[in-house]
């Protein structure tokens, strides 16, 4: 936990921005915003990851959503993986496909942040003899806030996932948890942040995940955006180093 405070210290005070202005969370953070697509809108985001481990693995993602309502998006995630792996024969294949709804409840104020909730069903689609999927449907809760705080802009999401199990198999529940802040260098360059992580609260903080990631996204147009990022371990539970970059398309 020390850690933990220790590195949210050091974000929120390199994260200061030099001019205020609204940085919404978009690739390459994990952690979402509050904000959701235009009614009628398209968003897409392709992104490649990373991840260095023993096993390493490198993943590609799609993302489709689109703007139901005023205050309602719906979205669904194709992951793509190839696993390298040191004991067997490589593989790769589609992952746990996700379909995901975003409700924004509450805007902004100065007394409260923005407020919005998302539920995620994830599919079985991976192959779990591959590695590729958990074998079973998994439902997310994620509550979600947005902020502006002497001029920069934080995001916190606190989610749960009902974990489904496997016959003869007793999986716990998983509380996820994630911080993220950022700042404009100019109207298209904003730098990022973020801490997150999971536990199933057994063992102590390194049996369970919990990492770090620092990057920028760069807005050629009010369509197209760039990002790249490079995440850390923080708890031994968690991957190496990962390296993350992607365009997202607004229509």
């Amino acid at each position: 936990m020390k850690n933990i405070l220790n590195i949210i210290l050091f974000l929120i005070i390199a994260f200061t921005p030099i001019m205020p202005s609204i940085v919404y969370a978009a690739r390459p953070l994990s952690t979402d915003d509050a904000d959701v697509v235009e009614q009628e809108h398209i968003e897409i985001e392709s992104g490649f990851e990373y991840v260095g481990q023993t096993d390493s693995e490198k993943n590609l993602s799609f993302v489709l959503k689109y703007g139901l309502v005023n205050n309602l998006d719906l979205g669904v995630e194709l992951p793509y993986g190839f696993i390298d792996s040191s004991e067997s024969s490589d593989v790769d294949g589609i992952g746990d496909v996700k379909i995901i709804a975003k409700h924004h409840l509450l805007d902004e104020t100065d007394n409260h942040p923005a407020l919005a909730w998302s539920f995620t069903l994830k599919t079985k689609t991976g192959n779990e003899d591959k590695g590729l999927g958990s074998g079973e449907i998994d439902y997310i809760l994620n509550g979600i806030c947005t902020k502006e705080i002497f001029g920069f802009i934080a995001h916190l999401n606190l989610g749960y996932t009902f974990v489904g199990e496997p016959e003869g198999e007793d999986l716990d529940d998983v509380f996820s948890y994630s911080l993220a802040l950022g700042y404009p260098i100019n109207k298209a360059l904003n730098i990022v942040g973020e801490i997150l992580g999971e536990t199933t609260f057994d063992g102590d903080f390194n049996d369970n995940p919990c990492s770090g990631l620092a990057g920028l996204n760069y807005a050629f147009n009010e369509m197209v955006s760039y990002d790249f990022g490079v995440g850390f371990k923080i708890s031994e539970a968690s991957p190496d180093y990962t390296v993350t970059t992607g365009l997202t398309f607004g229509f």
